[in-house]
């Protein structure tokens, strides 16, 4: 059962408990009263059993409803009915007018809610004249109890409409609250994981997918090399085991979601290095390295950045450029750390596009601030910068 549910079933009830409540006090003024203001008591009494049993049963069915029916104008000329049946027995049936008018307000819309609550306000007072006539003694009680209730009549039942419209706006807003809440929790989620699933294609493509290319082609050099080259086969077959050492030793830090294991083995410069290293052991190709001497210390964020900006630099040389010479430079600028890869290769041509590789690259910056550009190279080939805050 949803809250707005049992917040209904709990409304009903109230109402039940005082609807019934202000009736059997209305019986038992009957009773006590019977000398003064003597009636038919079976019929008064069996009345007002009639408003509660109608109450409890017909009145869920309209009662605080939001569109008004027959059903509601059958309910209401009911309970009236029988309220003015218990008035013509017993005078003293009077006491269970303050239950008429949460019924009348609570079914009626409010325009015919007040005119029927006036009627029945001086309903009572017009009985009596009928029954007792003007010469009754208890007549002045009963003009002053009408005066109170022309007054206390539209009051009252404004404040119940009023409060069962706020109670309606109230349960409304919660439930519209509730799905909003479980759709920005469902859309967080998606969010969540969308960003997960980016962050690792990155982390996978920048370290393994990378490796794993590199395995390739060194495998690739060596087949030839086995009978010709034997000295050459050899220090490719160990290129081959020390990358995969180090892809392997990528994927525990991945799944242990730890920073790049090259990075817990020196500085960025010397990991840098040592990248530079293997492009030209792999490929043949002249790298040159230059790093400034006293670079800023940059957080492990900013070191991973740079990091696998240049592995996809080398990466797209390996695959794409034909260079046969790339100029490295790790450098501070303006308060920036800068890193430089130049190649002599082909270039960019007039039909690139970037690919996953340069998109992470570019991502990758922007999460710490940074920018990254790439623009040909004076003279032919291919440069790319990234520019990190320090």
């Amino acid at each position: 059962m949803s809250a707005g549910s049992r917040q209904t079933d709990d409304w009903h009830w109230l109402w039940d408990v005082y609807i019934a409540g202000v009736c059997l006090v209305a019986m038992a003024t009957v009773l006590l009263l019977n000398d003064r203001a003597p009636g038919n008591m079976p019929v008064a009494i069996a009345a007002l059993t009639g408003i509660i049993v109608c109450t409890m049963t017909f009145g869920r069915r309209v009662l605080g409803a939001k569109d008004f029916n027959w059903h509601a104008v059958a309910f209401v000329s009911l309970v009236l009915g029988l309220f003015v049946l218990g008035l013509c027995a017993a005078t003293a049936a009077v006491a269970a007018i303050p239950a008429m008018y949460p019924l009348i307000f609570a079914t009626l819309p409010l325009p015919a809610a007040l005119v029927v609550s006036m009627a029945v306000t001086v309903t009572p007072l017009l009985i009596a004249l009928m029954i007792h006539g003007t010469g009754w003694p208890n007549m002045p009680v009963a003009v002053a109890v009408t005066l109170v209730g022309v007054v206390a009549a539209p009051v009252i039942g404004t404040v119940i409409v009023t409060s069962v419209r706020q109670r309606e706006k109230l349960a409304a807003l919660v439930a519209e609250l509730a799905a909003t809440r479980a759709e920005s929790a469902r859309l967080s989620r998606e969010a969540g994981a969308a960003a997960e699933r980016e962050r690792l294609a990155r982390e996978i493509h920048d370290t393994l997918a990378q490796g794993f290319t590199s395995i390739v082609a060194l495998a690739q050099a060596v087949e030839p090399e086995l009978d010709n080259d034997t000295a050459a086969a050899k220090r490719h077959v160990e290129l081959i085991r020390s990358t995969a050492r180090e892809n392997l030793a990528e994927a525990r830090a991945m799944v242990a979601e730890l920073n790049p294991a090259a990075l817990d083995e020196g500085s960025l410069p010397a990991v840098i290095g040592r990248q530079c290293e293997r492009l030209s052991a792999e490929t043949g190709v002249a790298v040159n390295m230059r790093s400034d001497d006293e670079l800023p210390l940059l957080d492990m964020a900013t070191d991973v950045v740079l990091l696998r900006a240049a592995q996809e630099a080398f990466a797209n040389i390996r695959r794409h450029a034909q260079a046969s010479r790339v100029s490295v430079e790790l450098s501070r600028s303006d308060g920036c750390v800068r890193l430089s890869v130049a190649d002599n290769g082909i270039g960019l041509g007039d039909q690139h596009t970037e690919g996953f590789g340069l998109r992470g690259m570019r991502t990758r910056a922007a999460q710490v601030g940074g920018i990254m550009s790439v623009t040909p190279t004076p003279g032919g080939g291919t440069t790319v910068n990234v520019e990190v805050p320090a």
